[in-house]
């Protein structure tokens, strides 16, 4: 499982694009509106679309103030252990970001993209990642098992009306997951559901840590062949 400590400041890296990058995690752990059971972090602690004060936050952006200060870096990765939309004081720490003149990257699940009250963070952000596993209810709530009454066909739609307003970049990530997502129907629904969504650029990963190998992962191969088919 892979453990990110929470209100952290990675490391300095570049990105496949060569920008200097760091990622950030202003969550405490597990905090978001699906309990997915491919989720590289573990299982949700608060299943909530809620948002939150948390007493970590002012010293955290505080520390990134200082950070930005002190490093060379082109790209704020906000790649958070839950839903980042969950702190109430994310509009703060992109305004911090935007301020100290980076590019902010912000990775959500993507259901609540489209809700009037994110729209001011958003509107912020260069670059967005929504994610997408499966393409059928059923599966969607046995794998994602998100908050009750939520939908895949609303979650969809979420993410395409978010895409008609927004001006940055959206990055839809796929995950393929074995026997569930990886079946020719999957990938011919995924296809659809691309057009509809119409992102900038599509991500194809399955889970690959150990205790998913045989259960969840797809081969290398097989991925390489749905990428072809999905055109990506």
């Amino acid at each position: 499982m892979i453990e990110i400590e929470a209100f952290s400041i990675g490391k300095v890296y570049k990105d496949k694009n060569g920008c200097k990058t760091v990622n950030i995690n202003p969550l405490p752990k597990g905090f978001c509106s699906f309990d997915c059971v491919f989720c590289p972090l573990g299982r949700t602690d608060v299943k909530t679309e809620e948002k939150f004060f948390f007493d970590e936050a002012k010293d955290f952006i505080n520390k990134l103030s200082n950070f930005l200060d002190l490093n060379d870096v082109d790209i704020v990765f906000i790649n958070p252990d839950g839903e980042s939309m969950a702190n109430e004081e994310l509009i703060d720490i992109v305004k911090l970001i935007k301020d100290k003149g980076r590019k902010v990257k912000l990775l959500s699940n993507g259901y609540l993209l489209n809700k009037e009250e994110n729209k001011e963070v958003l509107e912020l952000c260069d670059e967005v990642i929504g994610e997408l596993a499966v393409t059928n209810e059923k599966y969607f709530q046995k794998l994602q098992r998100p908050l009750e009454g939520y939908t895949l066909e609303k979650y969809i739609d979420n993410m395409a009306n978010f895409k008609k307003w927004f001006k940055g970049k959206f990055i839809l990530d796929i995950t393929i997951i074995k026997n569930y997502s990886d079946t020719e129907e999957a990938i011919n629904l995924f296809k659809e559901i691309i057009e509809k969504i119409s992102p900038d650029e599509v991500f194809l990963e399955t889970p690959d840590e150990d205790r998913f190998k045989g259960a969840f992962e797809v081969d290398n191969e097989r991925l390489n062949e749905i990428r072809k088919k999905l055109c990506i």
